[in-house]
């Protein structure tokens, strides 16, 4: 006769004749339903170390940082060479862009030397050095009227005409001069 069916009986007799018994009792409160216990129940520091079971932790159990980074492996294998791309793909510079407009240099403000205006009025001009263009000018007076101010028609300097203003009137034009290229 097998002896299973036998010990199985025996083992169903004890649990339910102790069962009923205030050491049965004492021995059902010792077993926990699954999910019974959590950190409400649970007082401070009552787990310790010494009764967490080895290898029933995991990296996702501790904060970021409380575990320490390991070894750095071995360097890996170079990938494979990729693929040309194609003119005008993010990284490739392309087809060089057309050349840029003239820009200027060589800036300087020229001032012509005091003109001394009676009678019927006069004028005053400021000329560019050789080589350079007027992009602006202006002008300076002494108890004069200034009534045209103005580049000179080719662009080589700054002409001012003024009329006298009852005294020695005194007149200076500026010519602001670059090099254009």
């Amino acid at each position: 006769m097998p002896k299973t069916p036998t010990i199985l009986a025996a083992t169903a007799l004890l649990v339910a004749a102790l069962g009923a018994t205030p050491l049965g009792h004492a021995a059902g409160k010792l077993v926990l339903p699954t999910n019974s216990v959590g950190s409400k129940q649970l007082q401070k520091a009552a787990v310790t170390g010494l009764k967490v079971k080895d290898g029933t932790l995991t990296a996702s159990d501790f904060a970021v940082g409380q575990l320490p980074a390991g070894p750095q492996g071995p360097k890996g294998d170079a990938g494979a060479a990729g693929a040309q791309g194609a003119k005008g793909d993010k990284g490739d510079p392309g087809l060089p862009g057309a050349a840029g407009a003239p820009g200027v240099s060589g800036y300087v403000v020229v001032m012509s030397p005091a003109v001394y205006i009676t009678g019927t009025g006069g004028h005053a001009t400021a000329d560019c050095p050789a080589g350079k263009k007027v992009v602006g000018g202006g002008f300076s007076t002494v108890n004069g009227s200034v009534y045209a101010s103005g580049a000179k028609a080719d662009g080589s300097g700054w002409l001012v005409a003024a009329l006298p203003g009852g005294q020695t009137t005194t007149l200076v034009a500026q010519a602001i001069c670059v090099s254009v290229s």
